[in-house]
């Protein structure tokens, strides 16, 4: 019978789980098939279910990693909760829950489903405190951890908790925030089926009919869509409970019998007793006694010892057949049939008697059952216990040499460090020291260079400079007196240079108020030359900078150059220099003259002064160019930031 009853039952997603069961070509494929199929708890038949969580639990034992082993254990758990042995399904549940902490990445999904399980499994026996403390702790570490999915769906399980505890208002609140957890995603329609059924029988509880039809007609659609069986029973038991109160006769009945069609498919006659007596208490609500008493009579018939397994399913069970009875009497007693009302009370109390003596047999079943999973267990535990002692002799050796390895690394590398620093810091005293003797013996030839021009050159100029005035003027032709006068200016020019090269060169640093002071001396200088033209010298230096000496010489002959430049062909009557400072220094020269009447400093063209402030810039880093000026040219001289001179 059960070979029949099994083949007929399968969903199609059960059927093609099957397949991969008979295609599997090793033990270890057989086992992930086995498992993938035991997922599918809510709609395997109950011995078919039974049949692979036994052949996992072997298999786990014999190919199984951890996670397998964990697996194949909640797949036997599921086996006991089915059976109704809820009590045996915690048992086994525990210490596999314990193993699998929420903390660890690795085992956070099977602690959320198993958590989850142990949730339902204590709500099935109404111990709704515990269910609903186990809940609120999962829903708490999902969202810890932003799994959303686990989140909604354990939502939709504390509002289907208060429904059972009679609080529609608290449920809708729960189931509300589930479903904001929903999206359309494919993977949210498990949770969402359940919350449109939840939400059905919500608005149900509270006489708002029309929103009760709505939700629990969604939440039926998936559920056939995901072929979940067993929740596809409850939501059409739901569904006619709220069409019978909405005095939808023919649909309430409809739903029903649709119910009692899918629970065969799973095989669960203690679920069946519950439904059955439903459709029963429907057709005396609604006055259809004589389907009442029949469906009861038809419920009550015993399989005879010459039956054949036909797919039929027969009451043989006493606890079964003991809620026809009563249902059978109720149905005799309002039809007014007394003599039949008589013999099914007698019926009722012989069938207690052997309900009392069943369960007394079955209360030590249970009693049996839960001493030999608590012995199988401490048997894995045992088994468990001696890997862990192997694993951790392995471990601290293995640990110990990798101790020994790493202190001999760091006392190697260590030596190899303090080589290495050894070297470099050698190399880097040595660089110093070069450094220091270059810029020692730049200092001493600045020096003898400076000391050469002033004690020769300079001298000799000077002299030169001071006999030039003891020559008579008078007396000269013309072109005599023109020579002389050029010998004149030209050995006052060559004392005046040699005088600004020596006060660049008896520096260490120059500052830009300093070349200041040497522009005004310069400018006094040049002013006998050219009475007609003014020379001002500005200042607007809010932090003084300092070049060295090098620099500041070619500064200053670059500006004497622009200077005398404006002077000699401007044809102005003002040369203003402005020395300035903010993010860098800036000097200008602008004169009031004609300007350019060419483009020749544009080009990069000219005379051999205009060649010689180029080279001097670009020998020292510097950008120098002109610009119009109203009226006049500008010539301006800053540090060129893009070549990285700051000086």
């Amino acid at each position: 019978m059960l070979t029949g009853f099994s083949a007929w039952s399968q969903t199609k997603l059960i059927d093609s789980l099957k397949q991969y069961i008979y295609a599997a070509r090793n033990d270890k494929e057989r086992l992930k098939a086995i498992l993938d199929m035991c997922e599918e708890h809510r709609s395997l038949d109950r011995d078919t279910l039974d049949h692979y969580a036994g052949v996992a639990v072997r298999l786990a034992e014999k190919v199984g990693d951890k996670r397998s082993r964990d697996l194949a254990a909640f797949a036997m758990a599921n086996t006991y909760n089915r059976w109704g042995a809820s009590d045996s399904a915690l048992i086994l549940l525990e210490p596999v829950l314990s193993r699998n902490p929420v903390a660890d990445p690795a085992t956070r999904e099977l602690h959320y489903k198993m958590a989850r399980q142990k949730a339902l499994y204590l709500g099935g026996k109404s111990r709704f405190p515990e269910a609903l403390s186990v809940l609120y702790q999962l829903v708490a570490n999902a969202d810890r951890y932003r799994d959303t999915i686990i989140v909604g769906a354990n939502k939709n399980t504390i509002g289907s908790v208060w429904l059972q505890r009679g609080a529609p208002r608290v449920a809708l609140e729960w189931l509300q925030e589930a479903l904001a957890y929903s999206t359309n995603d494919s993977r949210y329609k498990q949770v969402l089926a359940g919350v449109y059924a939840n939400m059905g029988d919500a608005y149900s509880q509270l006489n708002k009919y029309d929103s009760a039809e709505y939700f629990i007609e969604k939440g039926v659609l998936l559920f056939r869509e995901l072929q979940n069986l067993s929740s596809l029973a409850i939501t059409l038991q739901k569904q006619s409970t709220i069409y019978l109160h909405a005095k939808k006769f023919d649909k309430a009945e409809e739903k029903l019998k649709e119910m009692i069609d899918v629970r065969k498919q799973t095989n669960d006659e203690g679920m069946w007793i519950d439904e059955n007596l439903a459709l029963v208490d429907f057709y005396i609500e609604t006055k259809q006694i004589d389907k009442a008493i029949a469906f009861c009579q038809d419920a009550l018939r015993r399989a005879g010892p010459n039956e054949k397994a036909t797919g039929r399913v027969y009451t043989n069970s006493v606890n079964l057949r003991l809620g026809y009875y009563e249902m059978l009497a109720k149905c005799y007693k309002i039809a007014g049939k007394n003599d039949l009302y008589q013999r099914m009370l007698e019926d009722i109390i012989a069938a207690k008697d052997s309900f009392y003596q069943t369960n007394s047999a079955e209360a030590l079943a249970e009693v049996q059952t839960k001493y030999e999973v608590q012995k199988r267990e401490n048997t894995i535990v045992q088994q468990q216990l001696n890997i862990a002692r192997s694993n951790i002799r392995f471990y601290l050796t293995l640990a110990g040499l990798l101790f020994v390895a790493a202190i001999g690394y760091l006392i190697f590398t260590g030596y190899r460090r303090r080589e290495k620093l050894k070297v470099q810091l050698m190399l880097e005293r040595e660089k110093e020291m070069g450094t220091k003797a270059v810029a020692e013996a730049e200092e001493k030839e600045r020096k003898r260079i400076a000391a050469d021009l002033h004690d020769n050159l300079g001298a000799y100029a000077a002299s030169i400079a001071s006999n030039l005035d003891f020559i008579p003027k008078d007396n000269k032709s013309g072109q005599e007196a023109v020579a002389l006068q050029e010998l004149h200016s030209n050995s006052k020019a060559i004392v005046s240079q040699l005088d600004d090269t020596i006060w660049a060169l008896n520096k260490d640093a120059l500052t830009l108020t300093a070349i200041s002071d040497r522009l005004k001396i310069f400018a006094r200088r040049m002013k006998p030359s050219y009475p007609n033209m003014d020379i001002d010298i500005e200042e607007n230096i809010a932090e003084d900078i300092s070049l060295p000496p090098t620099q500041a010489f070619h500064l200053f002959q670059v500006i004497q150059e622009a200077v005398v430049n404006a002077m000699k062909h401007s044809g102005g009557t003002n040369v203003k220099v402005m020395l300035e400072t903010a993010n860098h220094w800036r000097v200008s020269i602008t004169d009031n003259g004609t300007g350019m009447k060419d483009d020749r400093p544009a080009k990069g063209t000219g005379g051999n002064g205009l060649t010689n402030m180029r080279n001097r810039a670009s020998a020292a880093g510097w950008k120098l160019y002109w610009e119009p000026a109203t009226p006049g040219m500008r010539v301006i001289i800053e540090p060129d930031e893009e070549a990285g001179t700051t000086n």
